[in-house]
């Protein structure tokens, strides 16, 4: 039961996939700056930068994905472009899904950096 609870709080994002294709997958973590991704049933979710996974967005995808199939390339770049930075994923879903970033973590690197001054 606990795991069909995990699923359903992963978010729905949109990814910038090999050749500009737009895909609807699903967050499952993020570590430093790299989302992993995938399917509902991922056992393996891929990793991607950051900037390329997005808030998932009905009308954004559904223009993305007629520009990919239509093999409008100008449109779809323009389309990429103008999705604001601060809609990626991993910005905007950083303390809803499991991060290596934790208190913990910033903590004891701070203490290594002050300790090479």
């Amino acid at each position: 039961m606990q795991d069909n609870n995990a699923r359903a709080e992963r978010p729905l994002v949109m990814v910038r996939a090999w050749g500009d294709e737009p895909m609807r997958l699903l967050l499952y973590r993020i570590d430093n700056d790299v989302c992993f991704v995938g399917s509902e049933n991922a056992k393996r979710p891929i990793g991607l930068p950051g900037d390329q996974v997005f808030d998932f967005d009905v009308d954004r995808f559904a223009n993305l994905l007629t520009a990919f199939q239509q093999g409008d390339q100008r449109k779809l770049g323009e389309l990429w472009a103008n999705i604001p930075v601060d809609d990626c994923a991993c910005n905007r879903y950083q303390y809803n899904v499991d991060c290596s970033h934790d208190q913990e973590n910033i903590a004891d690197s701070e203490s290594t950096a002050s300790g090479h001054n």
